[in-house]
């Protein structure tokens, strides 16, 4: 819009502009012209007035020379030629002539040409061109008394002027026979006024008013772009200050926050919808009225002044505040409150803003709370029990009291979780803390550590008995059956206790020293409770030192395999081997596998240790059938393995890399893991029998289970435990047993081994019961896979036995 009125304003500028330049120009140029019309006025009356001069004066008189000779055009007259009192000669000059001949020879002291023509003359050099002939007979007829025009003389540019000639008195002398009267118009007197003077003035002031005008014209655009410039800025301040305040309006009207408006007594002015939305008050309900309205009771009045305080120091306040809304319901908002000045620096209105935050704050308090409290049993984590932890020994230290610390781990947890699946171990997690619950104090804490680790901050004990209390009525509470999925489960949990100040005096040592304690607990038979003694610690320190070492055996394959005979009863001959895992460490000596299986187990190591013997055993055993003897190789493996998706083509590999059959291949599984096999661990199973290796269940009749699970596994063998073997020739029930479980495994199809044979009477009872295989130290005890060769050749047990 400036631009368009800007050029608008430019155009206007221009053209009064050359307007005024026009009218100057013409203004300059009638001057010009009147100028040169003054001067030829001027010179046609100075030459009328001589004229006059002379001819009332009868003319003037001469003496004849070359240049004044008498006048052949008066000679007619008397006395054209007199004689003066001196004796000179003298002649009549006419006006005409003088002024002729005075305009030829001072012309450029003249200045101005005249002259008088006629139609009618005397002398020729009179004659009238055809202008003046015109002009002459425009006068006569009494349509002019004066003539103008511009013509070139002599190339040169002049303003000629005529006048009719009146016929008077003082004429007639000389002009007298030419028979005009007095009054008529005889001729014409002219004069031709050079108009090149005049024309170079006019020239310069027009360049002047070409160059002034340009000049105002110039000043003119500028000024009108500075005004321009000037106007679109304010027009832009305008348009940006409106913009701004329909912004402002609408931001108002439809911002996100609730929005109030008041002035400095803390009348409300203005709320904005959001305000009606979020506290149901309208705005003829409050406008006129104070923010009081939706203050809340959740903050007392030190908290209003400090707030106000802050908005009148620092002109603004911002923080978490508690409203209520219209209906009473209490909402925690995050609200501004600004101070806006006018001019002089006092305060024109408040402006309030807030959202409600209230979900945000109950999930940062969710979050808060996840943060410290275990999600699956709502109790203490960790970070929480870490904390509590500290503040207890804090208090203890600073009252002179005593406190306990107890860390239980749950027996059986880690098979039920296996067995059932996680949901029944979330299901059994939850209620064990609920147990937890009824055996403590409101002001003892119990944490979940993880896993199946709880621990328990007995606050302010008057002694170690109290302690002890406490962790018995925790084992009574954990050994009581818990319903699981319509099923009943028993676990039971093993507790270590440090005390406070005497087994450490902070949080970290007592939880070092109760952890410690546990250990020792579920190492003396689980289901009991171990305060923390010194012994332990050095216990504890031998297990860490054990845990390195098999850590690196386990990388370095420390482990070595022996291999125990089974012999078949009916072919009296050596039908296979049990590969038994051997561990020489090479300073601890030989470890049993009683002592490093279990940590094996708990390290979760076991896994590699089953196939690193199981890949031993089948390339002994490959060498052992090239070398003729027909055997097959047993492994023991561990429950843990049959989670593991990958097992079946484990031994896969094992088989393809040692070229090992697989039919000659024994995987043996103990029956208490058996009896509560998940579904996908069956699977497992069948995907080895589809290899064609062969399952054995190892120390059958410990499970305290029936039989009927037997019809469901693709098992091939039984081997029964060497507890019913021991007393078979003495005690009667034991004989029966073990000749039920042969003759229902042999309905079932199954194999039968007998273990831990260690006379001729077991022998031989086994024998009558038609029990398949043995194995014992009455065969042979474990051996190396040297001793073993020398063995199946036929020499002697005892040259083949490995003392110890």
């Amino acid at each position: 819009m400036v631009i368009r009125y800007g050029a608008g304003a430019v155009l206007l500028w221009t053209v009064l502009l050359g307007l005024s330049l026009w009218w100057n120009i013409g203004h300059q140029k009638d001057t010009t012209f009147e100028l040169a019309l003054n001067t030829a006025r001027s010179a046609f009356n100075k030459d009328l007035a001589y004229r006059r001069w002379a001819s009332g004066h009868g003319g003037v008189y001469v003496e004849p020379s070359e240049k004044t000779p008498p006048s052949p055009w008066m000679s007619h007259l008397p006395d054209r030629d007199i004689v003066a009192n001196d004796g000179r000669l003298l002649t009549l000059m006419n006006p005409a002539y003088m002024l002729r001949e005075m305009m030829a020879d001072y012309g450029e002291d003249y200045g101005i040409k005249g002259r008088i023509v006629g139609i009618v003359y005397l002398n020729p050099n009179n004659e009238a061109d055809a202008w003046e002939a015109e002009a002459i007979r425009q006068f006569s007829a009494g349509r002019l008394k004066e003539k103008l025009e511009v013509s070139a003389l002599d190339g040169k540019p002049y303003l000629r002027l005529i006048k009719p000639f009146i016929m008077e008195e003082s004429c007639q002398k000389c002009h007298g026979h030419l028979g005009f009267p007095n009054g008529s118009v005889r001729g014409a007197v002219g004069v031709s006024v050079p108009m090149e003077p005049y024309l170079e003035v006019e020239a310069q002031t027009i360049r002047a008013l070409a160059v002034s005008h340009g000049g105002f014209w110039l000043v003119g655009v500028l000024g009108i772009g500075l005004i321009g410039r000037r106007t679109a800025r304010r027009l832009k301040e305008k348009a940006l200050a409106d913009e701004e305040t329909r912004l402002a309006a609408h931001v108002f009207r439809n911002a996100m926050e609730a929005t109030i408006i008041t002035d400095p007594r803390g009348r409300i002015l203005r709320i904005n919808p959001m305000f009606t939305e979020l506290t149901g008050y309208g705005e003829a309900e409050v406008v006129g009225g104070n923010p009081r309205i939706i203050r809340s009771d959740h903050h007392d009045a030190d908290f209003y002044k400090e707030m106000w305080q802050a908005i009148y120091r620092d002109g603004r306040w911002q923080g978490e505040i508690w409203n209520r809304r219209k209906d009473g319901r209490v909402f925690v908002a995050w609200e501004s409150i600004v101070a806006v000045y006018d001019a002089a620096g006092a305060i024109r209105y408040f402006i309030g803003s807030f959202s409600d935050i209230t979900e945000q704050v109950e999930a940062q308090r969710h979050i808060l709370r996840l943060a410290h409290y275990d999600v699956l049993t709502d109790l203490p984590n960790r970070v929480l029990f870490q904390d509590r932890l500290e503040r207890a020994v804090v208090h203890a230290l600073r009252h002179d009291r005593q406190a306990a610390l107890l860390f239980l781990d749950l027996d059986g947890f880690k098979k039920v979780n296996d067995t059932m699946g996680h949901r029944a171990g979330d299901e059994l997690l939850k209620e064990v803390a609920v147990r937890l619950r009824g055996c403590v104090r409101m002001t003892d804490t119990i944490a979940r550590l993880g896993g199946d680790e709880f621990t328990v901050i007995l606050d302010e004990i008057s002694s170690a008995g109290d302690a002890a209390l406490v962790a018995e009525k925790i084992l009574a509470a954990l050994r009581a059956p818990i319903a699981i999925e319509g099923r009943e489960v028993f676990i039971g949990t093993s507790i270590g206790i440090s005390l406070f100040p005497d087994d450490g005096r902070s949080g970290d040592e007592l939880l070092k020293q109760a952890d410690t304690a546990m250990y020792q607990a579920k190492a003396a038979g689980k289901g009991r409770f171990n305060f923390y003694s010194a012994e332990m610690t050095k216990r504890e320190e031998h297990r860490l030192e054990l845990e390195m070492a098999l850590r690196q055996a386990v990388e370095e394959e420390q482990f070595h395999v022996h291999y125990q005979p089974k012999k078949n009863l009916a072919d009296d001959r050596i039908t296979g081997f049990e590969a038994l895992v051997r561990w020489q460490h090479p300073s601890l000596g030989m470890i049993s596998p009683l002592d490093f299986i279990p940590l094996a187990e708990e390290m979760h190591l076991v896994d590699r240790i089953d196939l690193l013997v199981m890949r031993q055993a089948c390339r002994q055993g490959r060498i052992w059938l090239d070398q003729g003897h027909d055997v097959t190789m047993a492994v023991n493996l561990s429950g843990v393995n049959f989670s593991v998706d990958a097992l079946p083509d484990q031994v896969r590999r094992v088989l393809e890399d040692t070229g090992f059959p697989a039919d000659h291949l024994e995987l043996e599984i103990t029956e208490s893991f058996v009896i509560d096999l998940a579904v996908d661990q069956r699977e497992v199973m069948q995907r080895l029998r589809a290899l064609g290796v062969m399952l054995a269940i190892d120390d059958f009749g410990t499970g305290y289970s029936s039989l009927s699970y037997l019809k469901r596994l693709p098992v091939n063998t039984l081997k029964i435990d060497r507890s019913f073997v021991r007393d078979i020739a003495r005690d009667s029930r034991d004989m029966m047993l073990v000749s039920s479980i042969i003759g229902i495994a042999h309905s079932l199809g199954l194999k039968v081994v007998a273990e831990g044979i260690e006379d001729l009477d077991q022998l031989s009872i086994l024998g009558t019961q038609e029990c398949d295989e043995i194995q014992g130290y009455y065969i042979a005890k474990p051996m190396s896979a040297e001793l073993a060769g020398i063995f199946m050749t036929g020499a002697p047990a005892s040259h083949a036995v490995i003392p110890g």
